[in-house]
């Protein structure tokens, strides 16, 4: 790999967590299949979900039009999670951390991520369709949907989402 291109995916990487800090907070609280053991026969059971079976939700951690479906797992514990996000065209992630490494997909859309303590448009990445991105724990990030927008984000639990500027925090308003 040359020393251009992995310069350029440096900063992808560090951008990915952006996506995943709001949704956190919110699928903590939502229902979501489990990858762990069922609890009655702690039988290990693949989950398969269908696009027509996501159950969309507002987050009280993400901007209003924002909406999170849960595919598997629980975000306040120790296990493995995954969720997908949808944004409205126009829709705008602030700057934010995560206490985790998260990796972010482009499902469908025209997303954006930059990385750093202040949302800039011009530090932004595209990431069409398809593309995959990793953000260190830690890894200040925004992002911005060009188009109505759906990622994914999985990780690894406890998850949660930090504003940089409090005032950004849709859970304080």
């Amino acid at each position: 790999m040359n020393t251009t291109t992995r310069e350029s995916r440096k900063g992808i990487v560090s951008a990915a967590p952006l996506l995943t800090f709001t949704f956190a907070i919110f699928l903590a609280a939502l229902p979501a299949a489990s990858i762990a053991a069922d609890p009655e026969t702690k039988e290990h059971k693949p989950v398969i979900v269908q696009p027509s079976e996501l159950q969309w939700s507002d987050s009280p951690a993400l901007p209003a039009g924002v909406k999170v479906s849960i595919l598997y797992g629980d975000i306040k514990k120790a296990e493995p999670i995954g969720f997908r996000v949808k944004l409205p065209a126009g829709g705008m992630i602030a700057p934010h951390t995560h206490p985790v490494d998260e990796r972010v997909t482009v499902i469908s859309g025209a997303f954006a991520m930059g990385e750093g303590e202040k949302f800039d448009k011009a530090a932004l990445k595209d990431m069409p369709a398809g593309t995959v991105a990793i953000f260190p724990r830690g890894c200040a990030m925004f992002g911005f949907a060009r188009e109505e927008t759906i990622i994914q984000v999985n990780a690894e639990g406890p998850w949660a989402i930090n504003y940089i500027n409090p005032a950004d925090d849709p859970r304080k308003k």
